[in-house]
């Protein structure tokens, strides 16, 4: 048995409990597992495992060298995975769960870049703004944008920082007056992001210190670009992805306001359930996202 089937014989041993199922899944004889252990304890001239007629147990020095068989062949597998894609393209299905607003704004002309790019890929790409179950749905990838993750087993890869900034339509601020201090939010018509962390409360960092201001108005919605096309009505005020509101920004539609005033910016994170056997596609779409999104701020 040659080193690399040695690893992933001691990986069956421990994950299936008993050199015998071991020996099943591999098909091959007991006696080519029992082998095979002896020369790893050999090679690393350490004792591996613990073993009576009745129970088999790892030794401190069998944990440490199940993690490296562990790296060793995930190593292995996605650098041959990858080699693999260069020379025949990429090609499959990724399914991704990705937020409304944050898509139609801006982020689908990546998506739509990188299956151009790829086009014996396939993309179904499923629109909502709420949290999904990745595994239970056959999800792939996930792209989020949120203040935190919450602890999970998932694994989170951070794509980009998302400013966000207060405005409101020039009309709206001729009747109003623009606010200098985030304390005089409470006296305007603030329309509110009802899945956000701060749907009821606007947090701010500025010259003096932190302020919290709770808000009030008439328009609540799940869904940015609806609060965004309000506000270019004249409807209120909202605190809202920069990134969205660039064009409107830059044509006079809307007008910032608070700029001595920085609301927590979100962070927009890749998802996935697991590092461990992740398509090729799948991680080559995040680090295309990667490349093209503006990187994350440091922490």
């Amino acid at each position: 048995m040659d080193r690399h089937q040695s690893l992933r014989c001691f990986c069956r041993i421990v994950e299936t409990g008993s050199f015998a199922a071991a020996a099943r899944d591999l098909d091959v004889a007991r006696s080519v597992v029992t082998r095979t252990v002896q020369e790893l304890e050999e090679w690393t001239d350490s004792r591996l495992l613990e073993r009576t007629t009745r129970t088999m147990q790892r030794t401190e020095a069998g944990d440490r060298f199940y993690a490296y068989c562990r790296r060793v062949l995930q190593d292995t597998e996605q650098t041959l995975s990858a080699m693999r894609s260069e020379r025949s393209g990429l090609s499959g299905r990724i399914t991704i769960s990705t937020p409304v607003s944050l898509t139609l704004s801006f982020l689908q002309e990546h998506l739509l870049a990188f299956q151009l790019a790829h086009p014996a890929l396939e993309l179904d790409l499923r629109l909502s703004d709420k949290p999904v179950d990745l595994v239970r749905e056959g999800v792939d990838l996930a792209l989020r944008g949120r203040a935190q993750l919450e602890d999970s087993s998932l694994v989170a890869v951070s794509l980009m920082t998302i400013a966000r900034v207060v405005c409101a339509s020039p009309a709206y601020w001729q009747r109003h007056g623009k606010p200098a201090h985030p304390s005089d939010l409470t006296q305007h018509d603030c329309a509110a992001y009802v899945l956000g962390s701060d749907a009821s409360r606007w947090e701010f960092d500025g010259p003096d210190g932190r302020h919290g201001v709770d808000v009030r108005g008439r328009l609540r919605s799940d869904n940015s670009l609806l609060l965004i096309d309000a506000l270019r009505n004249g409807l209120g005020v909202g605190l809202v992805p920069e990134p969205m509101v660039r064009r409107a920004l830059a044509a006079g539609e809307l007008e910032s306001a608070l700029g001595d005033f920085r609301a927590e910016p979100r962070t927009l994170y890749a998802v996935y359930p697991s590092r461990e056997h992740l398509p090729e596609r799948v991680r080559s779409l995040v680090r295309f996202l990667k490349e093209r999104l503006p990187a994350p701020l440091a922490a």
